[in-house]
């Protein structure tokens, strides 16, 4: 089917004064290569940490949650006050958060308050969504679409940087202070940047702040998430884990009662549930539904020994910083690419193709992952499809929604890409779980290809959906 090219992102006239220029582009590319580099460095310190301060594996996971839970939290709060009190604004305040968190995990020994910083530093989820819709409030079309994708490629870099950072201190230093100072100086020079760089978006939306649908959907995303993220360690039927993920399901389904009767709702539901964002944003969480199987399991099977498995490379931590490299150069050829992929398509097609990569990506690691050659090749498609595939999702719903609403739909689709990776942990988990060698915990070989595909049909069913997406004018949302 045919796609037709959605309307330019508002301000549309030519004409308009940017108040926003190209230092601005580097400020807001750097913010979202900061995002990901320390969500992902933290993953590769979590051995260290447990051996530092003595922690089972089960605890030291907290170190994690405990940052994935407030993420999931603030971007439901915070992209909304976003568009109430300025984005500029509310940035200088998340970034002001994860500061206090960094400089607060840099300077503890204690397991609580390390805890309490990664909490903090959770406040920095917000960069997901928030410098794409300042961008697209601030600046010419042409010159936003460049640094969404731009701000995508730097979520990608900010990937394989963490892989890289977090293996190097995890492996060699042992120290986990060493990561939480490199923290503080990344984001208190995105915090300074801001402040000195970034001019405000002149859009606001009209009502007040929600606090009901807040506190409903920040339960109902803790609740599901913290279940699902609990799942490999206390059992995936076990009451506490399905209570959490069956509860979070009805808080969910309640707050959209609550959103429907609310005079000035934490989220317009007609902003997410019309077409032309709908598709986009479940494009968003299916490309994320697939993210564990492109980084995790690929991470996980180059480290097992082939001496005790049968299968994987026994490579050391450090070893599978090399990974980091594929995944880097592809997101930065995306940055080249979507571009005139999107102006001779339309970005509903380009995020189609752009999908597709990923299915021929997980499909090729499906058959091929036994070797590291053809694995580095297929997490560059992959990293190049990822991000352009998020890019367009992205570019696409701003297209659509008016700039005033524009912090709070991007934020929508960055709570259903924290939602689809956490689903697709689950998935993966369970298979990983379910089928083991005998006398060991180790997964069987044939459930690393049994992920790869289900994580190819993944996107590649989103690849479908996204040539669905149709054209639709901004005034019409208005009156759905």
């Amino acid at each position: 089917m045919a796609t037709m090219a959605s309307p330019s992102p508002v301000p549309s006239s030519p004409s308009v004064t940017e108040s926003n220029g190209n230092a601005a582009v580097g400020v807001l590319s750097y913010l979202g290569f900061t995002v990901l580099l320390l969500q992902v460095g933290i993953v590769p310190m979590l051995p260290a940490i447990g051996k530092q301060l003595g922690l089972s594996p089960g605890d030291v996971a907290w170190v994690l949650t405990a940052e994935l839970l407030a993420g999931a939290i603030g971007l439901a709060v915070f992209t909304r006050l976003a568009d109430l009190l300025g984005k500029r604004r509310i940035m200088v305040v998340c970034l002001t958060l994860a500061l206090a968190g960094a400089l607060l995990g840099a300077l503890t020994h204690d397991i609580v308050m390390l805890f309490v910083a990664r909490a903090l530093m959770g406040a920095q989820a917000p960069m997901l969504a928030l410098p794409e819709a300042i961008a697209n409030d601030t600046m010419h079309p042409k010159r936003a679409r460049r640094t969404i994708v731009t701000i995508h490629a730097g979520n990608s870099v900010g990937v394989a940087g963490g892989l890289l950072v977090g293996g190097l201190v995890g492996g060699v230093g042992h120290d986990y202070h060493v990561y939480f100072w490199l923290a503080a100086v990344t984001l208190a020079l995105g915090l300074a940047s801001t402040l000195l760089v970034l001019r405000e978006s002149p859009y606001r939306a009209e009502g007040g702040f929600d606090l009901p649908g807040a506190l409903l959907l920040g339960l109902s995303l803790v609740s599901f998430l913290l279940g699902t993220s609990k799942g490999p360690t206390w059992g995936w039927s076990s009451p506490e884990v399905l209570g959490l993920i069956i509860g979070g399901l009805v808080l969910l389904g309640l707050w959209v009662l609550v959103e429907r009767r609310s005079t000035h709702p934490l989220v317009d539901l007609t902003v997410i549930t019309h077409a032309a964002t709908r598709l986009p944003t479940l494009v968003v969480f299916l490309i994320a539904f697939g993210i564990y199987g492109a980084i995790s399991a690929v991470t996980r099977f180059s480290q097992t020994n082939p001496q005790v498995a049968g299968y994987g490379f026994g490579w050391t931590p450090l070893q599978a910083c090399l990974f980091a490299i594929p995944v880097g150069i592809g997101g930065l050829a995306a940055a080249w690419a979507l571009q005139p992929i999107g102006r001779r398509i339309g970005f509903a097609g380009a995020a189609s193709v752009s999908v597709l990569c990923c299915s021929v990506a997980y499909f090729a690691l499906a058959a091929t992952h036994s070797i590291p050659a053809t694995m580095m090749v297929s997490l560059a498609i992959y990293a190049l499809g990822n991000t352009m595939g998020l890019a367009a999702a992205q570019i696409i719903v701003l297209q659509a929604v008016p700039p005033s609403q524009s912090g709070v739909a991007l934020g929508v689709t960055a709570i259903l890409y924290a939602v689809g990776n956490s689903l697709g942990s689950t998935v993966v988990g369970v298979l990983f779980s379910s089928n083991t060698l005998p006398g060991t915990q180790l997964p069987a070989s044939g459930t690393y290809t049994a992920a790869f595909l289900v994580c190819g049909a993944c996107t590649t069913l989103a690849a479908l959906l996204a040539w669905r997406v149709k054209r639709v004018r901004v005034g019409e949302l208005g009156t759905l």
